[in-house]
């Protein structure tokens, strides 16, 4: 809410710090809560109503404040209510589904918010690539993998061990290069790497499976 209050206030860049708070809350509760033993269905349902106003609403409007820039067809701004819209579908979905533990059915909501947040704050690339039409395709993609049954792995380890998580160990190598060339600016880069490697592995694994 401090993140919209921000925005109606024309101080982005105080938001930008009040997201990755967002992100490092959203990792605690959980973990805090296993800790302390205190697991509960109120707190899920508490959980994901916080997700869909930090990785739903926020976005939402980020997203709409920048699409407002265009003169041209600025109708087209409200195509970022599917951000709201299909996050609320895949928090529901998530919270009835018991079998999303170690993988994710969908593309995280906290995953899909930091791809837009990246691209708005970004200076990695000129804003020539991302015009209003490309920003409403991402969006529509972004919003379409959320509520897809593809297979996004999770970034918990249950080991260390480097077959049992190959994913995770990439993108761990694969997001420290980029941060290290490109900082923080790259952070969208590194959610498509994500998103690219999920979906490869599980077709391979797919495949391997089928194989046998």
């Amino acid at each position: 809410m401090l993140c919209l209050f921000f925005m109606l206030s024309d101080k982005y860049d105080i938001v930008y710090y009040l997201f990755f708070i967002c992100l490092i809350s959203d990792y605690l509760d959980g973990f805090f809560a296993k800790k302390l033993n205190s697991i509960s269905d109120f707190g899920r349902e508490l959980d994901s109503l916080a997700d869909l106003i930090s990785f739903g609403v926020v976005p939402s409007f980020l997203i709409f404040s920048w699409l407002n820039q265009f003169e041209p067809l600025n109708n087209l701004k409200y195509f970022s209510i599917l951000i709201l819209l299909f996050s609320a579908y895949r928090l529901a979905k998530f919270n009835s589904d018991q079998s999303q533990s170690n993988d994710f059915k969908g593309l995280p909501t906290p995953a899909n918010a930091i791809l837009l947040f990246s691209l708005y704050y970004s200076n990695y690339f000129p804003f020539d690539f991302l015009t209003q039409y490309s920003m409403i395709f991402i969006v529509i993609l972004s919003s379409i993998l959320m509520i897809s049954e593809f297979k996004f792995f999770s970034m918990k380890f249950s080991n260390f061990s480097f077959k049992d998580n190959t994913e995770r160990f990439l993108i761990i190598f694969i997001s420290l290069i980029l941060i290290l060339i490109k900082g923080f600016d790259s952070l969208y880069l590194i959610i498509s790497a994500y998103t690219l490697i999920s979906l490869i592995s599980k077709f391979f694994k797919k495949s391997y499976k089928h194989n046998i």
